[in-house]
């Protein structure tokens, strides 16, 4: 669980994407091809491959410990958090779930 540690942001990036389009368990086709339009196949096989076996505390874990650890700015988490908003509305819905993981997301992603 600790390759995280070593991601490039980009690589951070791709698995906040990834996060998102699972959050309501319908990684469909549209978020998929959005996804894949941002990042090279290679990286998101790798994001995959490193977290696909974690369970959800594991996951919304490594968004909180990697901002800690790379010392993102508020600023550029906005952004991050723009973009992944991106990513929920490329099917052109944005479901309860998915804006209940929106919601969680932006609480671990702002400046205390």
């Amino acid at each position: 669980m600790d390759k995280y540690k070593s991601w490039s942001e980009k690589e951070f990036r791709a698995y906040l994407f990834i996060y998102a389009a699972d959050s309501n368990f319908e990684y469909n086709a549209e978020e998929k091809s959005f996804i894949e339009s941002k990042f090279d196949l290679k990286t998101l096989e790798t994001i995959k491959s490193e977290t696909g076996d974690l369970n959800d505390f594991q996951r919304s874990k490594i968004i909180t410990n990697y901002i800690k650890l790379k010392n993102i700015k508020q600023k550029r988490l906005d952004q991050m958090l723009d973009e992944i908003k991106e990513v929920y509305l490329a099917d052109g819905r944005f479901d309860q779930y998915e804006q209940s993981i929106f919601k969680m997301l932006t609480k671990k992603m702002k400046s205390k």
